[in-house]
């Protein structure tokens, strides 16, 4: 035992033996060593107080502290903008003096289905995008919170945006999302394409027959003789751009109450048959098969856009966002031009929204997000960016929305876009008995059996009716509230009829479906609450 203190001590000098040379000896620190200096002691002071609030901020931030600051989930399509939009939002909290709020991007596929999927499964994002014919489904569902009270004390009320789609973002007299843009549909017209085919630039409003003629002269000066046609007057319309033209003829998707679909209506039947006339007989649109074989012609693929750009479309049916993909492409020779009329000028606005997840644990700041929507800084990017129309209408005014100052060609495009959004638009008609989504779908298959000749016009209108019609009814009969609404707005109907054949005023109180609470302004069949004109043309 008496050895024990020597063993240490030879340790100890190899210890130091292997050490660097710049280090002496390894020594402790013992009672008769001088005390540490001042400085030094301050220094391990300061460096004691940071790993304090470092610290301390760490463990605020850790989920369960009650403190941390909040996160949120934005269920959307990835883009470069909407990672510059969070950006001006915590510009914007910062500027006003909010709460600190962290947003993310939720980009794994969002699409319908998920979005109820995960909602009723309590696991969705807090922000959920939706678009206006998604809301009624959302809301059936249980995964959309009611917004009608914070809407109205934050500012961003339904009444905030475009007249012609407040209505839309209600169900029930209840509000439940707020747009964070909106879009008009019209013709995009490639000057180019009509001065190769050495025709002036089509009218900015036209009537049937003169879309026709111009139309069969722009296929017939672009293609070749004894060629293969490779040039369209416009890409195939749509079931909205079909709604237009039968709008345009005084029909809608229903009646005045939105209690029975009048697609079976000899105005619809005249529309399928001159687009067909357009498609099969004159070959302005092409047809399903020849847009397959556009695809494999021409360098750019399946693009509508990309063709429109080449000079294969003369025009390309859609909205103010299509401004953005022409910047990329090189594109600045362009008009703007209204669909084609058959007697009542109109087109359709949509828009996308923002709705608050009803399971968010995080209710009480989402609010935030959407009152930064109706921000002069969100409007004035949605305006320069050319992503459609900015929320809040005034904002069509700016010189950020007509005249971009990177792009001085377009300067006089987006003031006619504007024109036509205020003057023209009308939403779809979204009856409470039945889901738009499902009618879109069924309208598609109807025309394409009779474009395909399975069927006349008129049998495809009547089974598209009447498959509407069965299904309005079977859901009324599942829903004792709905079917009250129904017999009510049953009732109106036929108060409407009998005072429409007797030549009197119907009271516009009666009439839900927005299309004809304007058409019967505009034909003097209701006195006016205030609603935008549209031009008649007789």
């Amino acid at each position: 035992m008496e050895n024990q203190p020597n063993r240490n001590a030879s340790i100890l000098s190899i210890g130091n033996a292997l050490l660097p040379k710049r280090i002496p000896s390894l020594s402790i620190q013992t009672p008769n060593d001088p005390p540490l200096p001042d400085f030094l002691k301050k220094l391990f002071f300061v460096f004691l107080l940071l790993l304090f609030a470092a610290s301390l901020f760490t463990y605020l931030k850790l989920p369960g502290t009650g403190r941390e600051v909040p996160r949120l989930r934005w269920v959307v399509k990835e883009s470069e903008m909407k990672k510059e939009q969070l950006a001006l939002f915590q510009e914007w909290l910062e500027e006003n003096g909010y709460p600190e709020i962290e947003i993310t991007l939720d980009t794994a596929n969002p699409n319908k289905d998920r979005n109820i999927v995960q909602g009723v499964s309590g696991v969705a994002g807090d922000i959920l995008d939706c678009y206006e014919e998604q809301i009624p489904l959302y809301q059936s569902v249980g995964i959309l919170s009611d917004i009608s009270e914070v809407a109205a004390e934050m500012g961003f009320a339904a009444s905030k945006t475009y007249p012609s789609v407040s209505g839309s973002m209600m169900v029930d007299g209840r509000q439940y999302a707020f747009p964070r843009n909106a879009g008009v549909l019209f013709n995009w017209v490639n000057l180019e394409a009509f001065e190769k085919a050495g025709l002036p630039p089509p009218p900015d409003i036209w009537t049937f027959e003169e879309f026709e003629e111009i139309g069969r002269a722009f296929v017939e000066n672009s293609n070749p003789p004894g060629q293969r046609q490779a040039t369209y007057f416009c890409k195939p319309p749509s079931f909205k751009v079909r709604l237009t033209y039968l709008r345009s003829r005084g029909g809608d998707t229903y009646n005045e109450t939105m209690t029975k679909s009048t697609l079976d209506s000899s105005l619809f039947e005249e529309i399928y048959e001159l687009t067909h006339r357009w498609t099969y007989a004159l070959k302005i649109f092409p047809s399903a098969d020849e847009v397959k074989n556009l695809s494999s012609a021409t360098a750019s693929g399946n693009s509508a856009m990309n063709r429109f750009a080449e000079g294969k479309y003369g025009l390309y049916n859609g909205a103010r966002w299509a401004i953005m993909f022409f910047r990329e492409l090189g594109l600045s020779n362009l008009a703007v031009s209204e669909y084609p009329h058959g007697g009542f000028r109109n087109t359709i606005i949509y828009y996308g929204a923002c709705a608050i997840y009803e399971g968010s644990s995080q209710k009480e700041v989402v609010p935030y997000f959407l009152k930064f929507l109706t921000s002069e800084r969100f409007n004035l990017h949605v305006a320069a960016s050319g992503d459609s129309l900015p929320p809040i209408p005034k904002y069509m005014d700016t010189e950020e929305f007509l005249r971009p100052q990177e792009f001085p060609n377009e300067w006089g495009l987006h003031s006619r876009i504007r024109d036509i959004a205020n003057d023209t638009s009308l939403p779809i008609s979204s009856s409470p008995y039945i889901l738009w989504s499902y009618i879109h779908r069924i309208e598609k298959k109807a025309y394409d059996k009779f474009s395909l000749n399975r069927s006349s016009a008129r049998e495809a209108l009547q089974t598209l009716a009447d498959t509407i019609n069965n299904e309005m009814r079977r859901r009324v009969n599942e829903d004792p509230a709905l079917a009250k609404r129904y017999e009510q707005g049953l009732a109106d109907q036929a108060e409407i009829d009998q005072l429409r054949a007797s030549g009197e005023l119907v009271p516009l109180h009666l009439i839900t479906n927005p299309f004809y609470r304007r058409y019967y302004v505009e034909k003097g069949w209701s006195l006016p609450e205030g609603s935008n004109t549209v031009a008649s043309v007789e």
